[in-house]
């Protein structure tokens, strides 16, 4: 297929840092070719037939992307959203929402190990060598649930040289330290090791007024150890451990329409009431806009009136630990077996004021304890001059105790102890809880391989295929209790005003499931010549069905859902122009979806299950041009239409809860067929440039602005018009001066400048109905970073 010339990007490659320009015998600039493992080996990105964004290290420390959240930014078609179960994640429009039992549509993988939790998410980027971002189904070689593509995650290995390098952050908008160091050491010939930490601290950004301080304080640590021995000139054997501590008080979460009415009707109970009252009079209703601190008005200004339990205060802590142990071994010329060993683990707990007032309502304590242990082998290699081929073996366990504690006390709204009505008196418990624990352990075992076989000099085909068996075991119990309690409570009174409310109903319930998959993949590539090739592809995705662990009924039709299948097929070219000094890529994509599954937050609780059918379609392109030796610019940008084609049991919204309960109706559903996916904004797009200016013969000046571009978008699925994030961009840059000799670099890393004020992930208040909450992102934000390298 001949010798590629200089040549990066797919898809994304206004991503990429401008880091090395090359220049050639003519002096002419040149991009630098990347190197990614979209396809499980090494391969230049503009060779792989699949839609690829890649982001290497460089770019993000310049970018100052501290989390995964932030890379969303730089990444078209790319979300991420922040909710109190960790991250959920979408690609294309395609993600699983929040919800205990979840795993995520879109796969992570870092260093190989499979990361489908959302808690495995929260590790803070820490000496990063490349983030690949995959889109569309990723299971021939990833597995199941990359059904809306996977993140592939790599961070850098001990190496042959001594280097090290020492940083510092000041940010004093919203009072973040950031210390980061690491450090690289040969023992003799065959022996590395590399060290790395991290340590960042914030204060926060969004104001409480009533507890007088900014929130989220947070803290995270990270400690990273990787071990490298090179055994002889076939056998090289890795291992990474790395332990992770995250931990923060109060939430960016803030109201943002405070004009809901918590009511309680004589329907929700069902009592006879002689003479009968004629509904929709409530009972007993309390206005939220007239209970909160008169100062806060409902809009998002980063100002919040919140206040928790005082003896269940908002705070989340997560800590994690992990182990790799890779070993490469070269079984003759053409064939290589490797073993990659996983263990990850982490304790997680959150605490969430879950009303969003200032009132003492509604307090929720969530807790997750999460491990992991997989094996993979692969065998790679090729046969003749014709084939190139990639299989092997995979199996992981999993084991996941979840609890979720709820505390209710409505002596915050004043609702008295009784009601009298004609003919009787109503009881009401003044304080309310309900515990609920969720265990499930999980087997996946599955056998994989992919060919590709070069028909001609420029014409090839690769074909895949993955076999897996998934079996889940999953127990839950609810008790609905009295007040900071977690015991079941004989009184039968607590049992109808909690089913009332929530539809929480006391339960103790066990399910099983086991499913084989096959999931094929096909592509076909094309290469007009060295520097412009066409592929097209087809592939099947599959996300394994499981139990709902929100599920507050004892019901087991709505306990369990069902598996997820995708047919998708894509259409690209990836081209390297001028000589390499330009890359221009593109690609059309058609998926469908069928028995989708969703999670999604109503007024009394979740709906959890699968919709019939969707489709996710739409074009992305990018560009990237160094213009001189000195100046660089990029840009991407997408175009996506994800809709339900068959969706007539989707959430209602809160006003539609209110009027389904007014009328003793309290599953309402609405039909959702025709509408929009959630985190999907039509348009999206990056735009980025880089000018470098040397200073004599060892200094150098460097100048970076990004441009971020997003259209409107919902992030919830009732398409509730109070929960949609309006059209933004955002600019980001960055100012530095190095000095190569010394060793030494100064940096000015500038966020948001138009302090552009922006909410990720948000939805209505509990029991309130008209009322909303959102989370909101930091404002415009200046740090001075100091690096000294060695």
């Amino acid at each position: 297929m001949g010798v590629r010339k200089c040549c990066i990007g797919a898809l994304a490659l206004a991503v990429l840092p401008a880091a090395a320009l090359a220049e050639d015998s003519k002096s002419r600039p040149q991009l630098e070719e990347v190197m990614v493992t979209a396809q499980k080996q090494q391969q230049s990105l503009q060779d792989v037939p699949i839609a690829v964004a890649a982001v290497d290290g460089a770019k993000i420390r310049d970018a100052g992307i501290q989390r995964i959240e932030e890379l969303t930014a730089y990444v078209p078609n790319f979300k991420m959203a922040v909710t109190g179960q960790g991250n959920a994640v979408y690609i294309r429009g395609v993600g699983s929402g929040d919800n205990r039992g979840f795993e995520q549509s879109v796969g992570m993988f870092i260093d190989g190990i499979y990361a489908g939790r959302g808690q495995q998410f929260q590790s803070p980027f820490l000496d990063i060598a490349l983030v690949e971002v995959l889109k569309g189904p990723q299971g021939t070689l990833f597995g199941k649930n990359t059904i809306a593509g996977a993140v592939n995650i790599s961070t850098a290995k001990p190496s042959d040289a001594f280097s090290g390098e020492f940083s510092a952050q000041h940010n004093p908008e919203i009072g973040a330290e950031e210390v980061t160091a690491t450090v690289n050491v040969p023992l003799g010939d065959a022996f590395a090791v590399r060290a790395a930490y991290k340590r960042l601290t914030e204060d926060g950004y969004v104001n409480n007024f009533i507890l007088d301080q900014d929130e989220t304080e947070r803290a995270e640590d990270v400690l990273r150890l990787g071990l490298r021995w090179r055994a002889s000139d076939d056998l090289d054997i890795n291992l990474k451990l790395e332990q992770s501590d995250f931990g923060q008080v109060g939430t960016t979460h803030q109201l943002v329409d405070n004009t809901g009415t918590f009511s309680l009707y004589q329907s929700n109970f069902g009592l006879p009431v002689t003479p009968p009252v004629s509904l929709p009079v409530p009972l007993y209703s309390v206005n939220l806009e007239d209970e909160i601190d008169p100062r806060e008005d409902g809009r998002l200004d980063r100002r919040k009136s919140d206040r928790q339990f005082d003896w269940q205060p908002a705070v989340t802590q997560n800590n994690s630990e992990s182990a790799v142990f890779t070993v490469e071994y070269a079984l003759s010329e053409t064939l290589t077996l490797t073993s990659v060993s996983g263990y990850s683990q982490f304790d997680f707990r959150f605490n969430l004021d879950a009303d969003f007032t200032d009132l003492q309502f509604i307090g929720t304590e969530n807790t997750e304890d999460f491990s992991q242990l997989s094996q993979e082998f692969r065998l790679a290699g090729n046969i003749g001059d014709n084939i190139d081929f990639i299989g092997g073996v995979y199996a992981h366990k999993q084991q996941l105790t979840s609890t979720l504690w709820l505390n209710l006390d409505f002596q915050a709204l004043g609702v008295p102890s009784s009601i009298s009505l004609p003919g009787t008196t109503i009881s009401l418990p003044s304080q309310l809880a309900t515990f609920t624990e969720y265990q499930q352990d999980t087997d996946s075992v599955a056998v994989f391989g992919q060919a590709t076989w070069a028909i001609t000099e420029s014409l090839s085909a690769t074909l895949g295929l993955r076999w897996g068996q998934d079996e889940k075991q999953a127990h839950k119990y609810l008790d609905i209790a009295e007040f900071r309690s977690k015991e079941r409570t004989p009184n039968p009174v607590y049992a109808v005003l909690a089913g009332a409310l929530n539809n929480s109903e006391n339960h103790d319930i066990k399910n099983a499931r086991k499913v084989d998959n096959i999931s094929p993949a096909f592509n076909l590539q094309w290469y007009a010549n060295e520097d412009v090739m066409s592929y097209f592809r087809y592939a099947k995705g599959f996300k394994d069905g499981g139990f709902n662990a929100n599920d507050t009924t004892a019901s087991q039709d709505a306990f369990a859902y069902e598996d997820e299948e995708a047919d998708t097929y894509e259409l690209g070219i990836k081209t390297t122009l001028l000589d390499g000094a330009m890359t221009v890529n593109a690609a059309l994509f058609y998926t469908e979806f069928m028995e989708r599954q969703v999670s999604n937050f109503t007024l009394t609780g979740y709906v959890v299950g699968n919709a019939a059918e969707s489709i996710t379609q739409g074009f992305e392109a990018d560009m990237r041009w160094a213009l001189t030796e000195r100046l660089l610019v990029g840009a991407s940008v997408a175009w996506l239409d994800s809709y339900f084609t068959a969706f007539p049991d989707g959430p209602c919204t809160a006003e539609q809860t209110r009027t389904a309960s007014e009328q003793g109706n309290k599953d309402c559903r609405q039909d959702l067929s025709g509408q929009g996916t959630d985190y999907a904004p039509e348009y999206s797009g990056s735009l980025i440039s880089q000018y470098l200016q040397p200073i004599g013969d060892s200094m150098e000046l460097r100048l970076q602005v990004d441009v971020n571009f997003s259209d409107e978008f919902f992030y919830t699925q009732d398409r509730d018009a109070a929960d949609m994030q309006e059209a933004y961009y955002k600019i980001n840059s960055r100012l530095s001066l190095a000095h190569f000799n010394q060793g030494w670099e100064l940096a000015l890393v500038g966020k948001n400048l138009t302090n552009e004020m922006t909410r990720p992930a948000g939805n209505d208040v509990p029991l309130f109905v008209g009322a909303h909450f959102a989370a909101t992102d930091p404002p415009r934000s200046l740090a001075l970073e100091g690096v000294v390298r060695f």
